[in-house]
């Protein structure tokens, strides 16, 4: 069996963070703001020296985004379970999955020129070591990883590699250029334990029910749109009748795990999946969620009830880590955006689509 590829793994706190990457798009599109009340889109200009032989996309600086790589890119996109938006709602449309892929390229292609410019490099032995950990996770010989890299839409094993240069080289800028920001101290902490968690001696359980649509982790990026698709549809027949989402549970969920109707019982949120604890933790009693994604495939989830428990002393250490984690999120989504709006600031980029 051929498992999906990973994207590039970030250890410590600032890892979970940067998952967070292809959802921090501006609403909108990736343009100035002046151009953000054309009531159509403009023709971009293109670089000196090119002519157009593809649909254009977009126009950044001197870079451009043809058709043909932005509907590549949209299915990788599509594919990839890891790099997944915390507490963000998956859009149901094609068009809307292709401009959240494209304002995703316009971003990487801003913090790549960053790099460029800071003379940061990514070598081929950073490169081989990567492909030679994949191949021992996965236990592939180099047939078995080609086959995975098609499948995933590389044309072949070289274009990979330049995906990969270019991942572990916009990680490098970003923790060039916010990992040194990032700032939690301990008394932020102290004060989120003293007003949710009363100063750490008590934590809330929430009981949820969920309707999972499982992504292999062999899918190929059509097979991941079919899924998006029936979780979708789904999710229309829940709100059709959300009394019935237990019913629908049981006929449509391919989590075999839980209790009747799709029943988690009580569970933390350090427990969860960290997109899934997020959207959970912000339903109302009886909310249903749209359609999320995680690691594990896409979601439907009902918020049950809520309640509060007394925690161990020892779960203690447990809970500051999930505070800090998320305080950290937050420092960090506020900086990306803050930064990302300089480089739209002072760059040329124009939306064609």
């Amino acid at each position: 069996m051929i498992a999906a590829l990973p994207r590039m793994g970030h250890p410590g706190v600032l890892a979970g963070v940067l998952s967070l990457l292809f959802a921090l798009a501006i609403p909108g599109g990736a343009v100035h703001a002046k151009d953000a009340v054309a009531s159509k889109p403009r023709q971009a200009r293109l670089p000196r020296g090119y002519a157009e032989i593809d649909g254009i996309a977009a126009v950044i600086n001197k870079r451009i985004i043809t058709l043909s790589q932005l509907a590549r890119s949209q299915g990788r996109h599509s594919a990839s379970q890891s790099l997944v938006p915390t507490d963000s709602e998956r859009p149901r449309s094609v068009r809307a999955m292709m401009r959240l892929t494209l304002d995703s390229l316009v971003e990487n292609a801003l913090v790549v020129r960053a790099a460029n410019e800071m003379n940061l490099t990514v070598s081929d032995q950073e490169i081989d070591q990567v492909l030679a950990q994949m191949r021992q996770k996965n236990l592939w010989d180099m047939p078995e990883l080609r086959a995975a890299v098609r499948k995933l839409g590389y044309a072949h094993l070289a274009e990979y590699r330049d995906h990969v240069r270019t991942e572990k080289l916009r990680v490098k800028m970003l923790r060039v250029k916010l990992g040194s920001r990032l700032r939690v101290t301990e008394q932020e902490v102290k004060r989120i334990l003293e007003a949710e968690y009363k100063s750490g001696t008590r934590e809330d359980e929430v009981r949820s029910r969920h309707i999972l649509f499982k992504v292999p982790p062999n899918a190929s990026p059509f097979e991941v749109n079919q899924l998006r698709r029936k979780a979708w549809a789904t999710y229309d027949l829940v709100m059709a009748d959300p009394s019935n989402f237990a019913e629908l549970a049981e006929t449509h969920s391919d989590d075999l795990g839980t209790e009747v109707g799709g029943d988690l019982g009580y569970m933390r949120r350090w427990m969860l999946d960290p997109s899934f604890g997020s959207k959970l933790w912000s339903l109302r009693k009886n909310q249903v969620s749209k359609v999320i994604q995680t690691p594990f495939g896409f979601h439907i989830i009902k918020m049950i009830d809520r309640r509060w428990v007394n925690i161990a002393p020892k779960e203690k250490r447990i809970l500051e880590q999930m505070v800090r984690a998320r305080l950290t999120e937050r420092q960090f989504v506020r900086l990306y955006r803050a930064w990302i709006a300089e480089l739209k600031a002072s760059s040329h980029i124009e939306i064609r689509i």
